[in-house]
């Protein structure tokens, strides 16, 4: 059973001291978070986790930018691409390397990394916790299926190269469009 400083999920019942816990645990000892992780299950919890995380994120870089077209931005890629990472990382994982893996836990893995984005909003520091976050997500892939640390960046890598591809694909049929921000 996991403790206030191993937790293993979100708890709603205490839910900042909760979301406190997680955050550090996650950002400071992804390991140890990772080997007590609950994978299975509804999606309420790790959900909730990436929402107050995009939500911080999003009012914190909205102070410092104020864009609304980024606040719009932050808050639709960062609920949605931890949804589609996780199905890029699963096609990876099972296809490529036949790995016994699962939607829901992959998915956990993306939710949970979500806590990096409570220090992005740095000016100047961000991107080199965007760095961190990848590493969080080796971490996260190697823990909980059992994986040789290549295996996790290769997954990485080659999900960094599906969004690369999808991107120039959107950006050609759309002819930028798609980026140019509301606002």
């Amino acid at each position: 059973m996991a403790s206030a400083e191993n937790p293993s999920d979100l708890d709603p019942s205490r839910f900042l001291s909760s979301f406190i816990d997680v955050a550090k645990a996650v950002l400071l000892t992804p390991k140890v978070f990772f080997s007590v992780m609950v994978r299975q299950g509804a999606f309420t919890h790790p959900v909730t986790f990436l929402v107050s995380c995009v939500l911080v994120h999003t009012f914190l870089a909205g102070l410092i930018h104020r864009a609304e077209g980024l606040v719009f931005q932050n808050l639709v890629m960062g609920i949605t691409h931890p949804f589609l990472t996780a199905g890029i990382f699963f096609l990876i994982l099972t296809r490529l390397f036949h790995s016994p893996c699962t939607y829901g836990a992959t998915f956990r893995i993306n939710a949970y990394a979500s806590a990096v984005g409570l220090v992005t909003w740095i000016p100047v520091a961000g991107p080199f916790f965007e760095l961190y976050r990848l590493y969080i997500l080796v971490v996260g892939l190697r823990t909980i299926y059992e994986i040789k640390t290549s295996r996790a960046v290769t997954t990485i890598f080659l999900t960094l190269v599906v969004y690369t591809v999808m991107f120039r694909v959107l950006y050609n049929v759309t002819g930028g469009q798609f980026i140019k921000l509301p606002g």
